[in-house]
């Protein structure tokens, strides 16, 4: 594969994991709305938009800390398995981009990826406390509100975060020569 060929493959994911933050900011505005809509919670269960929406926010702001891995893995060919990705990948850009290993070692990313985990692949509680809906504790380090708007405003605002460390870790990764000659033609 050619320079110019790898480069616009891991810019594909930074893109990628800018869509990501907008599309958990977007989905974090439906479940605003939908809350305000709602009734105090009642059931044993939100109603689906609710759900849809909070899950929309979680899923979508730990596919973007994914995303920003794997471009990290691309482009510097460090052949990293699935399990290992987001670890490696970050333990290596934090070297190298100021400010990342603090975004990295903030307790609601922790936190996130396990309640993104436990909706993917098993079950989270989500229960009525008071006049809102809370999401289960994360058996993490994380302190901030548990309730579903409030944990997805906290969410939106790590994906953000991570949203504007991508120029920097695009221009790290371009200058350990993952992003080869732009002007360069490519032959077939």
């Amino acid at each position: 594969m050619s320079n110019t060929n790898n480069t616009l493959e891991w810019r594909k994911y930074l893109t990628a994991a800018e869509r990501k933050a907008e599309i958990a900011a977007y989905h974090a505005n439906c479940l605003d709305r939908e809350l305000a809509a709602s009734p105090s919670p009642v059931a044993s269960s939100p109603v689906i938009p609710v759900q849809a929406h909070f899950e929309g926010v979680v899923v979508a702001a730990m596919a973007a800390v994914d995303q920003v891995a794997q471009a990290v893995n691309k482009a510097l060919g460090l052949g990293l398995p699935p399990q290992k990705l987001v670890e490696k990948a970050f333990a290596q850009a934090s070297v190298e981009v100021t400010d990342l290993s603090a975004w990295y070692d903030d307790p609601l990313g922790v936190d996130l990826r396990r309640i993104r985990t436990r909706m993917v692949h098993y079950h989270y509680a989500k229960t009525p406390q008071g006049p809102c809906w809370v999401v289960e504790p994360g058996n993490t380090r994380f302190t901030g509100s548990r309730e579903l708007g409030s944990y997805a405003r906290s969410a939106v605002g790590y994906a953000t975060r991570l949203r504007d460390f991508l120029p920097e870790i695009e221009t790290w990764l371009r200058e350990t020569g993952a992003g080869g000659n732009e002007s360069s033609s490519t032959q077939c």
